[in-house]
């Protein structure tokens, strides 16, 4: 018993409570001082050390009043405790509304103006909570202190807007810091040159390698000189970490080594050692948090610097070497790649630090076991090359698994860009079918490397029991004692190397795959860069020369000349067998004023040409003359295929520079733009949707040669940008703008049309690649047969697009017609986690949370069973005495009862929990392997048949990049990250309900402070939880801006490039990434600042557990076993206090991509499969059309497109349309197919109405050939017959009559690989191949949507000549510009705002001059 005089430890540890409660409050007193707040008693902690000092409090006065001498502590305490009761009653929410508090009220309301005296920044006033909730959050850190930043207090105002629903998009969240921004890091990272020579390599990183024996890759180098001195600095952090985590089973050991010894000794040692635990507990819970941010901070920005290379790479590679990579290949580089390069600076600090945590452990595991720990180091050896074994396969697995996906975006990219032409040719099965084959593929992979994460995950949760019995076992066969101390801390050293044993796998697999995706992206930043110096050559001073090509031979695969060619990512040769395109020899020479036209066949090479000039083809010999200066400030370009951004017309005409009024007004007049943009309802203005959707070919090509005339260059490269207007539009440009605003400017035009070649000052003749004249018009078009059968004056113009009416610049716009993309709000609706689970299947579900749960229960019992060993092995050495006064445990219960049982039998019994635990550890982890390949499964399943089912209008309005995000970003989280991820949290609420149940039923008083805390803990994960599901969101959201403008990038890659606007994309670019790292980094901190608080959680219950022990031992009895084992437990309570949120919240992240997925699944809008009515045997046999009264209009805010249109064709009849842009003619071809969600009035077919028809049914029995030709990845065969219908003789007799045979035969025949969207075939040459498809069918109803517009006319004619004998039995619509066309037809309609004003022959309708076929015909003579 201690004397009079001295003083507790107890009392000492009460005093130290007391005087930081009132000195914090004090201080925040102080605070409020200087300012009005909301919450008078301040934040929560106050309240809380509050409430903790009450309990103290009453603690004092619950042991004086034990005391037999009642003195004035008594009373004091007394008093004390109810002025405390009173106060804490004052922290009582009333119901006032915080709005209506007399600090935040309008003194006066109904006072109409209230703005500020003063506006400067400096009066701003920041009293009111309504003030900050609408002020921007400012930038990150920056306004903080350094205790603000340690404590992560800067974070609130963050939490405290997603905790009010605020933060609604990108602009609530908090701005960059400077050294996060990507000006910043593009600084930096431009400023280092990736080295290519040995000298520039001499660091550590080249150390490193030479000693692992792994080649240097200058993309390691340049990340090294940029980011080494950060990224290692933040390794003492790790360090400090990793030490103070050891100090919790030190002082465990000691403190329930003190708790053993029963003499009486003074007790202040032992709250010694808890003052230990808290300092450890507190430092680690420091360091560890800065450190997770800091590292998140350099993940982020190694993340955008990769974005940002590979971006700047792009835009720096040539056309001909960019088409060996297809997009799905590049967008995976800034996502998936991006992901698992940032992964290594995790797994690079864990690489050095989960060795130094085992070797540790293991050294302090000899001190307390001696010798035997080595069955212990035993087994890891035998562990480590399993796992390393295990992470080989599982990197490998990986590699293949990524060339799959790479595969499967490729093809789904393709599915998305001609979706419309894959729904009228009823190609849904066959790609959903090429798709799942190679979905299989990638599946086979993540079924292996899944299953052997399961095994690391076996391995993981088994060895630490494993080795726990066997090192004890051999421990006690030696003879020595199981002592409490040692045994416990014995366990918690284990529970310390679980970490390290689960870890070490993944972090080999992690830097495995970080090297992996490494060598893929370093492969492609190290392809050679265009160099405009390497490329031209400089003119003579003085000369008039704007261009000259002097004997210039030009090759698509040069690349092959580059000794990088061989390990080139993906091979981008055409064919293997396949001779090289070659272009030349070419001669020309061209100087300021000049007009050159080139002319030739389809594929003579007039569009490779251009490329040549532009340096998008390889210069196999002759000089290409340039002054470099005029190159590098761009050359107008306007290219066959008009690339249109998803932008307003203004926009996409200015392209970056500053609005001139009089200067565009001029252009929009000879680009012939004023009439269509009087028809927007918001002019100039109007948002033109992904890829100009709303825009017909026509209007595309006006406003992307506007885009070009607006820039102003020297010299202008237009690849047959009359071919898609109309004739008399067509001579209005030509006059206007090509002779007139461009007059004075260097051109070169590629074209069919003689009426504006002959106007020319050289033709160049092309033919098969070479030049076959270069002349005066007058001398040169003797050599080419251009004109045959052909009357220029009779030509009139479509549209080009295939929706070119159905999206056109007629219909008006209430709205923007691609909406911002469509984000959730607030909790994960239950319907998510039903998705999913279903996905999985209920039973399987079901068996995998029994098994958890066996899994875990196993393990506690097992630990539960030590300390029973344990009192046991003390029992046996020491007598005990009963005392009716005392209570005693179920455990000493036991062994009162059961003295004579041997060691051997409590080992034996520890051994059987131990094979228990191994065994459900097994099936537990195989089969939520098993489960998350199952839903993965399902649910990509899910929303492909979603897809494929969608109703145009929907991709009408959804941008490529959005749908793309789905199958690219979010499928691969619902493959890999969210299964991890739940794997994870299911394993720490387990182990937390096991943690919590032992150590309560070890120290019953524990449940005080854990009630307490208990509610702290609820309310904190709630508070975060609002917010971190609001960041996943958005988080999500930015990131398909930046998928959707590196797409659109990729598109218009040899436009951008030509008009030098690659800073501008750059910049927008690094915009958007800018976007995305403000989520990124407020997500990082808004989980740091919840990692802290549930930190200081854990450290209060490990220093909560040792202070009760030690007053239990102090005023009354304590077994030490069981003291051991809580203590145990609580030193890994704050790991999983902080795993079970963390885990859940970032489950709850992730989920937001099975959320994404469903909202698709739910929500887009699917063609109608319901039909009442079979068509007749041999449907349809005569190919009879009739409207009958049929009006379209596409959305209800849209005017009618068609107004009551009626007609009726004969069997075999051929039909021409012709109309003005947006008279609705190709909306007639959309109704036919429906297209269109509905219509009103009746179609028939051979009497059948086609609205009741199967739409399967239906568009199988119609063909389309599209003005814009789509041919996809695979070989010449599977692109003309899709579904292996036909016999090699039929494909060639097609070919053969498209004139395409010699084409095919010269590449290699039918076995040829087609390159994505065809790209090793001329446009005309791709359209060629459409129309032989089209043929193949044989389908009674054929429609032509400018089926030949990029054709030349020779070729023209033969091909109407084959189609009019292939076709001769069906009928056949047909929308075309030329004149041969239009008169080769049975009889023409003409429409004209929608209406059908007239149908007869078209000779009938030119006899009539006042007809107005008759007026579209001669409209340029009027």
């Amino acid at each position: 018993m201690k004397t009079e005089k001295e003083v507790s430890a107890a009392e000492i540890i009460s005093l130290i409570l007391k005087c930081i409660t009132w000195a914090s409050h004090a201080f925040y007193l102080k605070r409020l001082l200087n300012g009005i707040t909301y919450r008078i008693r301040g934040p929560q902690f106050i309240t809380f050390s509050v409430v903790i000092c009450c309990v103290v409090t009453a603690c004092d006065f619950y042991f004086s009043g034990h005391d037999s001498h009642l003195g004035s502590g008594y009373y004091t305490s007394l008093a004390v405790l109810v002025f405390h009761i009173i106060y804490i009653v004052t922290f009582l929410p009333r119901n006032i509304k915080k709005d209506e508090h007399i600090w935040t009220r309008s003194l006066n309301p109904d006072l109409e103006e209230q703005e500020p005296l003063m506006h400067s920044v400096l009066s701003r006033y920041y009293g009111f909570s309504a003030e900050i909730d609408s002020q921007d959050l400012g930038a990150a850190e920056e306004p903080s202190n350094i205790l603000s930043k340690i404590l992560f207090l800067w974070v609130h105002s963050l939490m405290l807007k997603g905790f009010n629903k605020n933060l609604k998009n990108i602009d609530d969240l908090y701005d960059l810091p400077p050294s996060l921004q990507s000006v910043h890091l593009s600084e930096k990272i431009f400023s280092q040159r990736i080295a290519s020579d040995e000298t520039e390599q001499e660091n550590y990183v080249k150390l490193c390698c030479n000693s692992a024996k792994i080649k240097t890759l200058p993309l390691v180098a340049l990340l090294y000189k940029t980011f080494a001195f950060e990224f290692f600095s933040i390794g003492i952090l790790k360090l400090i970490c990793d030490i103070s985590n050891f100090g919790g089973p030190l002082l465990l050991n000691a403190l329930v080594a003190f708790l053993e010894l029963e003499e009486e000794v003074y007790s202040k040692q032992g709250y010694y050692y808890a003052l230990g635990l808290f300092l450890v507990t507190f430092i680690y819970a420091i360091f560890s948090v800065q450190y997770n941010y800091f590292i998140n901070k350099i993940c982020l920005k190694i993340k955008a610097s990769i974005m940002m290379l590979v971006y700047r790479k792009t835009l720096n590679l040539t056309k001909v070497t960019l088409c060996g990579m297809n997009t799905g290949e590049i967008i995976n580089f800034i996502s998936t790649d991006a992901d698992r390069i940032v992964n290594f600076c995790f797994s690079f600090h864990q690489f050095w630090s989960l060795p130094l945590q085992v070797i540790i452990a293991l050294v302090l595991l000899y001190q307390q076991l001696h010798y035997c720990f080595i069955i212990g180091v035993v087994f890891m050896i035998i562990i480590i090359p399993i796992n390393q074994y295990v992470a080989k396969k599982i990197a490998g697995f990986s590699n293949l698994m990524m060339t799959a996906k790479d595969k499967r975006i490729k093809v789904m990219n393709e599915i998305i860009s001609g979706i419309r032409i894959i729904k009228m040719n009823t190609w849904e099965k066959v790609f959903s079918k090429k798709l799942e084959k190679i979905r299989y593929e990638e599946v086979k992979f993540l079924k292996k490397r899944k299953y052997l994460d399961a095994l690391c995950v076996y391995f993981w949760a088994t060895t630490p029991v494993l080795i726990s019995f066997l090192t004890f076992t051999i421990f006690a066969s030696l003879g020595y004692g199981l002592t409490a101390a040692k045994v416990f801390t014995s366990i918690a050293l284990f529970n310390i190397l679980i970490m390290p044993l689960n870890a070490i796998p993944w972090v080999l697999n992690g830097i495995v795959e970080s090297w992996i995706s490494i060598k893929r992206v370093n492969m492609f930043l190290q392809l050679p860069d265009l160099k405009f110096e390497d490329y031209y050559s400089e003119l003579e001073n003085g000369s008039n020369l704007k261009l000259e090509i002097s004997n210039g031979v030009f090759c698509h695969s040069g690349a092959k000349n580059s000794p990088r060619f061989e390990n080139r990512i993906v091979n981008f040769e055409r064919n293997s067998n396949a001779p090289d395109y070659f272009l030349g020899l070419i001669g020309l020479k061209l100087s300021q004023g000049d007009f050159v036209c080139v002319i030739g066949k389809v594929g003579s090479g007039k569009s490779s040409l251009l490329s040549a000039i532009l340096a998008d083809l390889s210069c196999v010999s002759g000089q290409i003359k340039m002054n470099i200066s005029e190159r590098i400030l761009g050359i107008g370009y306007v290219s066959q295929e008009s690339w249109i951004q998803q932008k307003t017309v203004q926009e996409n005409i200015l392209f970056g520079k500053t609005l001139n009024i009089l200067k565009y007004r001029k252009v929009l007049e000879a680009c012939a733009l004023l009439d269509d943009l009087e028809l927007l309802p918001h002019g100039d203005r109007t948002e033109v949707g992904d890829k100009g959707v709303t825009l017909s070919g026509g209007q595309k090509a006006r406003i992307a040669l506007a885009r070009a005339v607006y820039q102003d260059f020297d010299v202008y490269l237009l690849d047959d940008p009359l071919s898609a207007v109309d004739t008399h539009v067509a001579e209005h440009i030509f006059s206007n703008c090509i002779m007139g605003i461009l007059k004075d400017k260097a051109r070169i035009m590629c074209t069919h049309k003689v009426q504006f070649a002959e106007k020319a000052d050289y033709l160049m003749v092309l033919s098969e690649g070479k030049v076959i004249n270069y002349a005066p018009p007058n001398q040169a078009l003797q050599f080419y047969s251009l004109n045959e059968g052909e009357d220029i004056e009779d030509e009139e113009k479509a549209d080009r697009s295939i929706l070119s009416d159905a999206t056109s610049f007629e219909t008006s716009l209430s709205v923007t017609l691609v909406q911002k993309e469509e984000k959730e709000e607030g909790v994960i609706q239950l319907k998510v986690y039903k998705a999913y689970w279903l996905a999985v299947g209920s039973l399987l579900s079901m068996s995998v949370l029994l098994f958890c749960f066996l899994m875990q229960a196993s393990k506690t019992v097992s630990d539960w069973w030590l300390s029973v060993l344990v009192s046991s092995s003390q029992h046996g050495n020491h007598t005990v005495s009963l005392d009716i006064s005392r209570s005693y445990s179920l455990e000493k219960l036991i062994l009162l009862e059961d003295e004579e049982r041997s060691l051997t039998f409590y080992l034996s019994i520890y051994g059987v929990l131990a094979g228990a635990n191994s065994i459900f550890t097994l099936f537990r982890a195989f089969l939520f392997a098993y489960a998350g390949i199952k839903a993965a499964i399902t649910l990509h399943n899910r929303l492909l048949k979603i897809i494929m089912k969608g109703a145009s209008s929907f991709f009408d309005v959804t941008p490529l990049g959005r749908i793309m995000n789905r199958f690219s970003s979010d499928i691969y989280c619902i493959d890999d990250a969210f299964p991890f991820m739940l794997n994870i949290f299911l394993a720490q609420i387990f182990a937390l309900a096991g943690c919590i149940i032992i150590t309560c039923y070890a120290l019953p008083w524990i449940l005080v402070p854990i009630l307490v805390l208990a509610v702290f803990y609820f309310k904190l994960q709630k508070y975060y939880r609002h917010t971190s599901r609001e960041l996943r969101r958005l988080s999500s959201i930015s990131l398909s801006p930046i998928y959707a403008h590196f797409s659109e990038t990729l598109d218009g890659h040899s436009t951008i490039r030509a008009m030098s606007a690659v800073s501008r994309f750059q910049k927008e670019n690094m915009e958007r990434i800018d976007s995305n790292l403000r989520a990124c980094l407020a997500t990082a901190a808004a989980s740091q600042w919840l990692n802290l608080r549930l930190q200081f959680i854990g450290v209060i219950i490990v220093t909560a557990v040792a202070i009760i022990a030690m007053l239990q031992r102090e005023y009354g009895s304590v077994d030490p076993g069981l003291v051991g084992l809580a203590l145990s437990y609580a030193l890994s309570i704050t790991a999983l206090l902080n795993g079970s949120i963390t885990s859940f919240t970032e489950t709850e992240k992730e989920i937001v991509s099975v959320e994404r997925v469903i909202q698709y699944i739910d929500k887009v809008k699917t063609e109608e499969e319901i039909f009442s009515q079979q068509p007749p045997f041999a449907w349809p046999s005569h190919g009879v059309i009739a409207f009958v009264n049929v009006s379209l209009r596409y959305r209800e805010s849209c005017p009618y497109s068609l107004k009551n249109v009626s007609f009726e064709t004969r069997p075999g009849e051929k039909i021409g349309i012709v109309g003005r842009t947006g008279s609705g003619k190709s909306s007639l071809i959309q109704i036919l197919f429906r297209m269109v969600d509905s219509f009103e009035g009746a179609v028939l077919i051979d009497g059948v109405n086609i609205s009741n028809l199967e739409i399967l049914k239906l568009r199988s029995s119609l063909s389309v050939i599209p003005q814009q030709p789509f041919l996809f990845s695979g070989t010449i065969r599977e692109n003309l017959d899709p579904h292996f219908l036909k016999s090699d003789s039929q494909i060639w007799k097609a070919l053969k009559e498209c004139h395409m045979e010699e084409k095919v035969l010269n590449l290699g025949g039918l076995d040829v690989e087609v390159e994505e969207q065809g790209q090793n075939f001329s446009i005309g040459e791709r359209q060629l191949l459409c129309l032989a498809r089209a043929l193949l069918r044989r389908s009674k109803i054929v429609c032509m949507d400018e089926a030949t517009a990029s054709i030349d006319y020779h070729t023209d004619s033969l091909i109407r000549h084959t189609v009019r004998m292939a076709c001769r039995r069906s009928t056949i619509l047909v929308i075309a510009h030329r004149m041969e066309t239009i008169l080769d037809c049975d009889r023409v309609i003409v429409m004209k705002e929608g209406h059908l004003v007239e149908i007869d022959k078209p000779s009938t309708l030119l006899s009539n001059p006042k007809s107005e076929f008759y007026g579209l015909v001669y409209s340029k003579n009027e």
